[in-house]
């Protein structure tokens, strides 16, 4: 595996060099593995929408290190600056008016005059942006699709040498994907739930947000199609007693008795639970 490099100062080093030069990066996020490129390189954006077969209208989420970078891309008020002062660097991702930049091809972003933007909690994600000096475009580094990475062993199964570098960070620290609100419209509208809780944020804010609708033509942000973050083997939900041929997922103190099983938790944490459920459905998936 000889794209896969431990985190270090030079791995960190030739990342920057691959992005400046139309390759792509896998690296870690808080939530999940990232599949980062130059959303201001059509070359690299096209390579990133081949290898994932990602439809073409799903637009990108944009990664920054700074206030001053969101700026030069984003249009934001001062309910924007109270979300971010409060949530960011973390796991939540923002829809913002987006401003014309020659960093952010109209490509990375479907051609919408809004953009999915966050700032990662990530160090190395934030190494790898501050070295860079301008905006990453980052998706999960999975097939469209399918379950999220969160370990560098989960991008190679799914990429093999597709990715010219994956660093190796060790495994993600929440392991669900970044919560996505949509502040480019009168109502706050939630796109995607992760794991920052609509409740949390509406209790900051003090402002309703609304459950969004899927829109699987024009969505504006990751998450709107019907299925993603699937394993290839179909999923039944609440199953207490499985059937011959099934593999189980359970959570909490109960003794599962089945073979094959896994439990998210075994003293039924959530964030335990969040932590392994990509991982485990990874697992149970190539049984």
């Amino acid at each position: 595996m000889s794209n896969i490099l431990k985190e270090s100062v030079y791995s960190i080093n030739k990342a920057v060099k691959f992005l400046k030069t139309n390759k792509l990066v896998s690296l870690k996020t808080e939530t999940v593995y990232g599949l980062a490129c130059d959303p201001s390189s059509i070359h690299s954006i096209k390579k990133l929408y081949n290898i994932k077969n990602r439809p073409l209208v799903n637009p990108l989420i944009i990664h920054i290190s700074s206030i001053n970078m969101l700026k030069s891309i984003c249009k934001i008020n001062g309910l924007t600056e109270k979300i971010i002062n409060h949530f960011w660097p973390g796991p939540l991702t923002i829809i913002l008016p987006r401003k014309n930049n020659k960093n952010i091809l109209d490509f990375a972003v479907s051609g919408l005059n809004t953009i999915a933007v966050r700032m990662p909690r990530s160090k190395v994600f934030l190494k790898v942006l501050n070295k860079f000096g301008k905006p990453i475009a980052a998706p999960s580094a999975n097939k469209s699709g399918y379950i999220s990475s969160t370990k560098a062993s989960h991008v190679f199964e799914s990429f093999k040498k597709e990715i010219d570098l994956i660093i190796d960070s060790g495994q993600s620290d929440f392991g669900l994907e970044s919560t996505i609100i949509d502040l480019s419209s009168d109502k706050i509208i939630l796109r995607r739930p992760g794991v920052i809780d609509t409740e949390v944020i509406e209790t900051v804010i003090e402002k309703k947000i609304y459950e969004s609708v899927k829109n699987t033509k024009n969505p504006n942000s990751p998450g709107q199609f019907f299925k993603h973050y699937s394993p290839r083997t179909p999923i039944k939900l609440n199953v207490k007693f499985p059937k011959n041929g099934d593999a189980f997922l359970g959570f909490g103190k109960n003794n599962f008795q089945h073979e094959p099983s896994l439990n998210l938790s075994k003293k039924g944490d959530l964030n335990e639970a969040a932590f392994n459920l990509f991982n485990f459905l990874r697992k149970l998936d190539k049984l």
